[in-house]
């Protein structure tokens, strides 16, 4: 695992077509919760966007896999789900350091990454790991390369089609732990993300404790979704539903939802 994109397929999901793949599939582990308050990294909320309009209805995100004797579950920062197949693909995006410790992450003989990956692979799912910066700079080509993955293992070239202008995603070499180390010092991640993406979140939270005290004065009046949910004060969407509560990320706007 020293290139990204990472691409792993589940040896029993190798070299299988039509009927015995949809056999395998059907083993396939499924998430059993969703994580109201999963961690998100600075650049996913506009990768989630991205996601979404290339793979519309089939992307999740805090959804929880719960690990056999341990309390912590692992939560993907995506989830590509086919519910037709019972495909589960997790998609992940890798940062070199923390913006709060600096200290390095996803560089090549992580441990902790490892034990996940293979956890992930026992369960039945595909697992594509991108670096931050990739989905910062070149969204349309991560989404390509899910895209060409799904295609190369259900044989069905059809997801390819709005792809076709799409430039492939070039490799780069993940880093090390010293290098993710320098890479903290020089303040990379600061260089490619957008002032957005760094400010702190601490001036939302509050605003959103102040609209759910207002909320509970209304009656906590209930709004009705699906798996998508478009602002009503400013429209950003589709929003990620988390259970039955939705929030904005953009004017922090937050609901209840049947």
């Amino acid at each position: 695992m020293d290139r990204f994109p990472t691409v792993l397929i589940p040896d029993r999901l190798k070299n299988l077509t039509g009927q015995s793949l949809e056999s395998v599939l059907r083993q396939t582990d499924r998430p059993e919760g969703v994580h109201h308050h999963a961690p998100k990294g600075h650049s996913e909320t506009q990768f989630e966007r991205d996601l979404w309009r290339y793979f519309p209805g089939k992307i999740h995100s805090g959804l929880m896999i719960r690990r056999a004797g341990m309390v912590q579950p692992y939560v993907p920062d995506f989830a590509y789900i086919d519910p037709a197949l019972n495909l589960h693909v997790d998609i992940e995006v890798d940062e070199p350091y923390t913006h709060d410790t600096r200290l390095p992450l996803h560089y090549v003989g992580s441990a902790k990454d490892d034990r996940r990956n293979e956890a992930f692979l026992a369960w039945g799912w595909v697992v594509i790991r991108f670096s931050e910066v990739q989905v910062v700079q070149s969204p349309a080509s991560c989404c390509k390369t899910i895209a060409a993955t799904i295609a190369t293992l259900t044989g069905d070239s059809a997801i390819m089609s709005p792809f076709r202008d799409t430039a492939t995603l070039k490799l780069a070499r993940r880093w090390t732990e010293a290098e993710a180390a320098q890479l903290a010092e020089q303040q990379w991640r600061e260089q490619y993300l957008t002032p957005r993406d760094v400010i702190s979140c601490e001036p939302a939270m509050v605003g959103k404790r102040k609209r759910r005290h207002s909320l509970q004065a209304r009656g906590r009046s209930l709004i009705t979704t699906q798996l998508s949910f478009y602002c009503p004060t400013c429209g950003e969407g589709p929003i990620r539903w988390q259970g039955h509560y939705v929030c904005c990320p953009t004017c922090g706007f937050d609901q209840f939802v049947l």
